[in-house]
């Protein structure tokens, strides 16, 4: 686990960004994290960027960069909503890889927002091995197209930015990261 903390964590208002590849626990970090918010008295909200994605592509239609972009404005808008009713806490996980990814989100974002990016590693043969284990994924369980995708993540993820907070998830299990995810935005949520 790698992070350099600054002066990110210092309001009520936060958002924490779980990104990295394909089956690196995003969704089930998230939903750990929350939990685990939720059991100190903080109010969270969870956002599922696939789920974003499939309710606006209802067409059937093959995802493309500006289906995803348009998913990743909503989504901010969604975290807009949610923190201005009193969310103190959103989590968005999702593909939030590339700096493109990332500012499709953060433009839309209310301004004075605590910003935490959270970049899950795994490796290729561990992420084809937890999708094979789970029934619920689909073409992500086929190796000709994860081992592609892995490639071009991989690039993306060469230059993670200084303030993400790295976990590689081989080594350290979903609870243990969530725990350590949260004891950040704890002390952000108590200033």
């Amino acid at each position: 686990m790698r992070t350099r903390r600054s002066a990110v964590l210092q309001t009520q208002r936060m958002v924490i960004v779980i990104t990295g590849p394909i089956a690196s626990g995003k969704s089930s970090i998230a939903r750990k994290l929350a939990r685990e918010l939720e059991r100190t008295n903080v109010r969270v909200a969870v956002i599922d960027l696939d789920l974003i994605h499939d309710e606006l592509k209802t067409d059937g239609s093959r995802p493309d960069e500006a289906s995803w972009a348009l998913a990743r404005h909503e989504a901010a808008t969604l975290t807009n909503t949610f923190l201005s009713d009193g969310v103190a806490v959103v989590v968005a996980e999702g593909s939030f890889n590339r700096p493109d990814d990332r500012a499709a989100l953060a433009q839309r974002l209310d301004p004075g927002l605590d910003l935490l990016y959270v970049t899950l590693r795994v490796s290729f043969e561990e992420a084809l091995r937890r999708a094979h284990g789970d029934p619920t994924r689909g073409k992500s369980r086929d190796p000709a197209f994860l081992g592609p995708y892995f490639a071009a993540v991989d690039r993306a993820l060469a230059t993670v930015p200084e303030t993400d907070l790295v976990i590689d998830t081989e080594e350290m299990p979903p609870a243990t990261a969530a725990a350590a995810i949260a004891h950040l935005a704890r002390q952000a949520t108590s200033n």
